[in-house]
């Protein structure tokens, strides 16, 4: 077995660990190849309607995450499906791109899904580097409103008493 089906092997266990010990993190489809996945988050997030004149909350986010050749030397391929007001994250109509920042081959499948949770949340974005500069204007001009969502994204670990 190669060093990349390993790897895709240890991410897909985790990803199913992840889903168990997480209300906020749903993986809805693995391939085959253990290469890409469908994850739902269920944390509220920032949606902007048409015709609206503020944005409004959703709890009801999807991104499809591809696991390529090159991965984990170089980051998944992120595609948000579900509509998103977020600076570093665009929707689908804007071709769903996904700037998930700093990457290490070290961080695993799992670690990412959180990331992008806490993304949702906005306890994660970057103002200064934006793929959406209208949610990120919104964003600074805005930024005692969050999080939108102060949920924490794992199950809390049970305390041990000696």
């Amino acid at each position: 077995m190669s060093v990349r089906e390993r790897r895709l092997l240890t991410d897909r266990e985790k990803m199913q660990a992840l889903q168990l010990s997480s209300d906020l993190i749903h993986v809805s489809e693995i391939s085959p190849d253990c290469d890409r996945y469908k994850v739902s988050f269920c944390c509220r997030g920032l949606i902007w309607m048409p015709g609206a004149l503020a944005p409004s909350i959703s709890a009801n986010h999807r991104c499809e995450i591809y696991l390529h050749l090159n991965y984990p030397r170089t980051p998944p391929q992120v595609v948000w499906l579900t509509q998103i007001f977020h600076p570093n994250i665009l929707p689908p109509q804007q071709n769903g791109g996904v700037c998930i920042g700093h990457w290490s081959p070290a961080e695993t499948l799992d670690q990412l899904c959180i990331r992008l949770a806490e993304m949702v949340q906005m306890k994660n974005f970057n103002v200064n580097d934006p793929l959406n500069p209208t949610a990120a204007n919104w964003a600074r001009a805005n930024i005692s409103k969050f999080p939108v969502d102060n949920r924490p994204i794992l199950h809390p670990e049970p305390e041990i008493i000696v």
